[in-house]
């Protein structure tokens, strides 16, 4: 685990000059303009994860650049404990941004003297934690087998793919009993939080478990 925590802190200092106040002061500007223009605080939550996604991605292309790979290679450094160094690393700067994402829409919402929400505002966060973890989950193993360069542009696509993915089951879910059975489920779900939650947590688990499992074995076979 510490040399797991060291590679966390070897991203942490590579991303570190691009967490400048400007960029910081952007992404809250906007989420705070969308907070203001909705009249509620999902919006802002949304960008505000979305810039977690953006900057998981920096240790890849700023290590890409510097052919960093090839010096772990040199150093014998084990290539599993790199990549779940990096998941970890994209676990903590979500954590990190989903407790600040809360704090600030407590924050913007007391601007706009409208009523704050601590249950609505967790489910907001924890279901944009769900969707920008499935984004990753498929983005880390294409960048660990392809490289930032050549996956970039793949690895964007979920955010295109995943909002349709309700409508493209409809069309595709010809079984009416399936589907209503489906229904039924999510409405239970939505009255029951507890269980929800851990229904959730056991499909993340299950999500996040084969995308490092995939990335293990497509960082293995590269050669540097």
């Amino acid at each position: 685990m510490r040399k797991a925590l060291s590679f966390v802190r070897l991203d942490y200092i590579t991303v570190k000059p691009y967490l400048t106040a400007k960029h910081l002061l952007l992404f809250v500007g906007a989420a705070l303009i969308i907070s203001i223009a909705n009249g509620n605080a999902s919006g802002s939550v949304g960008i505000l994860m979305a810039f977690a996604v953006l900057y998981a991605s920096y240790p890849f292309a700023i290590g890409e650049k510097s052919n960093i790979d090839a010096l772990y290679a040199t150093l014998s450094i084990e290539r599993k404990m790199v990549v779940f160094g990096r998941y970890l690393f994209s676990l903590m700067i979500d954590l990190f941004t989903a407790l600040f994402a809360f704090f600030f829409s407590f924050a913007s919402l007391t601007l706009m003297q409208t009523d704050f929400s601590a249950t609505a505002t967790l489910t907001v966060i924890l279901i944009l934690f769900f969707f920008f973890s499935v984004i990753k989950a498929v983005q880390i193993p294409l960048y660990f087998k392809l490289g930032y360069t050549k996956a970039k542009f793949v690895a964007y696509l979920p955010y295109l793919v995943l909002p349709l993915m309700p409508m493209i089951g409809t069309r595709l879910f010809n079984n009416v009993f399936l589907l209503v059975q489906a229904v039924e489920l999510l409405k239970w779900l939505a009255g029951n939080t507890a269980a929800a939650v851990l229904f959730g947590s056991f499909i993340w688990l299950i999500i996040m478990g084969g995308s490092y499992a995939a990335s293990v074995s497509f960082y293995l076979k590269r050669d540097f």
